[in-house]
């Protein structure tokens, strides 16, 4: 099946279906309403920056492949074993332990304020790309 040919409601619809969830058990792990999924799956809407990111980890697959259909982002088949930690999380989790519990917090502040800012820019993108597609 060429993945470029669907909308991205169709990509998401048919990877979840491959990872055998639902679009209540999606929703769940997303943290959203079985509608927003049903509402993506029908083309009615599409997930923002920050709901994208966090569901293509949960369907371990690449942002642009549920955007574009990449084929070399094509993903490959689903695992049910969680991925082991490579080598940079273990490193992360070892300097984060090795620091105060204050210093602890003050890191996690910094790296959500960071990724609520690569989502907000990641949705600016988005809209331009769509504003240039409809000229």
């Amino acid at each position: 099946m060429d993945m470029k040919n669907l909308t991205i409601g169709e990509r998401i619809r048919v990877r979840r279906k491959n990872m055998n969830h639902t679009q209540r058990t999606l929703a769940k792990a997303l943290k959203i309403s079985h509608v927003s999924v049903s509402q993506w799956e029908r083309d009615d809407s599409e997930p923002t920056g920050k709901n994208l990111f966090a569901l293509s980890k949960i369907l371990q697959c690449s942002p642009t492949w549920i955007l574009f259909g990449d084929e070399e982002q094509t993903p490959p088949a689903p695992t049910t074993q969680p991925p082991l930690l490579d080598d940079r999380h273990v490193e992360l989790i070892e300097l984060f332990d090795a620091l105060p519990e204050s210093e602890q917090e003050a890191q996690l502040e910094q790296m959500r304020a960071r990724v609520e800012n690569f989502n907000r820019l990641f949705d600016e993108l988005l809209e331009a790309r769509k504003r240039n597609a409809k000229k």
